[in-house]
């Protein structure tokens, strides 16, 4: 992970720094609240990746509080709503995407509870 600085976390304000998940596609994360922005694509694609090559014991997700789906934060890029849902694949987790951006928002630990999800997709 390099210190090239990239947009502001939704969530904190603060500037994002510029990664790699998988040294493939490119993302931004937020050192202070470690969310995730990503392309929609990319997270399809890492998190298939990520979840056929698992080596570890799957992780039954636990609950997640409803009152996430309340939030309403702004897309960093071009700054209007993103939406909040249920992410309707593994991992019982809330993600906020961004439609004419096509990027995706994940707060700190959504991306491994989603590859971690047990599932027919995952190797373990």
């Amino acid at each position: 992970m390099s210190a090239d600085h990239g947009r502001m976390c939704p969530v904190c304000a603060l500037a994002m720094t510029r990664a790699t998940i998988d040294d493939r596609d490119a993302c931004e994360i937020c050192e202070r609240c470690k969310g995730i922005l990503m392309a929609r694509q990319a997270f399809a694609e890492r998190l298939t990746a990520q979840r056929r090559d698992a080596r570890t014991p799957s992780v039954v997700p636990t609950r997640v509080d409803r009152g996430e789906l309340q939030r309403h934060i702004d897309c960093p890029n071009c700054k209007g709503k993103m939406l909040t849902d249920w992410y309707y694949g593994p991992g019982n987790i809330i993600i906020d995407t961004c439609p004419p951006c096509d990027l995706v928002w994940l707060d700190a630990g959504e991306f491994r509870r989603a590859v971690d999800a047990p599932g027919p997709d995952r190797r373990s």
